[in-house]
């Protein structure tokens, strides 16, 4: 198959995993209920914005810009720094037995706050470190997001509120759709791509291990205290937006190598998120027995002095 109808094909399962995972979002949000935690807890909540949507940026545009590597991989550092609200951290948070209600609130605000920055700041960014680049309008890369991004989770919210019965029906056959729509788009971009994956792998990819790892220690120095609060932070700052990434790549900056970056951090970051979240959640599983024996313990000992 020519390169062109390769590109077509995988591009087609990339926006059709963008539109249902956002749609899906949209089905699952109680949008009262989501508000009013997230304004609950705005203290963390702009902590936590401010880390996704300034630090962490900073961090990684600014090893793109002096870091020894290809001018569009250094397109893609620029994409994922500033896309933010992943979306598999409610699900993550989830397994991490973490607070779920606050991982769903930072996805849906940090998902629309990257659709109103990334437009005006990723052309400029990507204009900086990659000066050759010919430079994308901010109409040019607000459009998809919004048609591809936003409108589905309108139109699942509006569905939810309306017919909610039949939009939590709809929400487990769309995520199967969503999770085979994600996996065919990047194994056949990795088979279609695979020489450029194999030959800037050690001289530029071992860097992505970086990005989820300060997301972690970020994120966990928000809420100390609080674990469930302190793991559903991590998680939706580590773990950057793949469905914005694909948006980018398939109408703005559609060099391989940029699509290449992309897809290496979000995996590497879903793979260590995973681990974390399955080792995180077993250790407050094991925890709360611990707990409730401590309790009964002293209550049993009250008792056999009256028998």
């Amino acid at each position: 198959m020519p390169r062109s109808e390769t590109l077509t094909v995988i591009n087609s399962f990339g926006l059709l995993f963008v539109i249902t995972n956002s749609l899906t979002l949209g089905l699952r949000l109680q949008i009262g209920h989501i508000l009013a935690h997230f304004l609950q807890r705005w203290q963390l909540a702009g902590r936590v914005l401010v880390i996704n949507f300034v630090i962490l940026p900073a961090l990684i545009i600014g090893f793109a810009a002096v870091a020894p590597i290809n001018a569009d991989i250094k397109i893609g550092y620029c994409i994922v720094a500033l896309a933010a609200g992943a979306p598999f951290a409610p699900a993550i948070t989830r397994l991490a037995r973490g607070d779920v209600a606050m991982s769903t609130a930072l996805v849906l605000v940090m998902v629309v706050v990257t659709v109103i920055v990334m437009p005006f700041v990723l052309p400029l960014t990507v204009s900086a470190v990659v000066p050759g680049v010919e430079q994308v309008g901010t109409w040019d890369v607000a459009w998809p997001l919004l048609a591809f991004v936003i409108a589905p989770l309108l139109v699942g919210c509006f569905m939810r509120l309306r017919h909610e019965e039949v939009a939590s029906s709809w929400v487990r056959p769309l995520m199967i759709i969503e999770i085979t729509c994600l996996l065919l788009y990047t194994n056949l971009f990795i088979y279609a791509f695979t020489s450029q994956f194999v030959s800037v792998w050690w001289r530029a990819y071992l860097a992505a291990i970086a990005v989820p790892i300060l997301g972690i220690a970020f994120g966990s120095v928000i809420s100390i205290r609080d674990a469930g609060s302190r793991h559903a932070c991590v998680i939706t700052t580590a773990q950057r937006s793949i469905t914005a990434g694909i948006i980018v790549t398939v109408f703005n900056y559609t060099q391989p190598l940029a699509n290449v970056s992309v897809t290496i951090i979000n995996t590497v970051g879903i793979v260590i998120l995973l681990v974390l979240a399955i080792e995180w959640g077993r250790a407050r599983v094991h925890r709360r027995p611990a707990a409730t024996n401590s309790i009964a313990a002293p209550a049993r000992a009250d008792a056999e002095p009256s028998q």
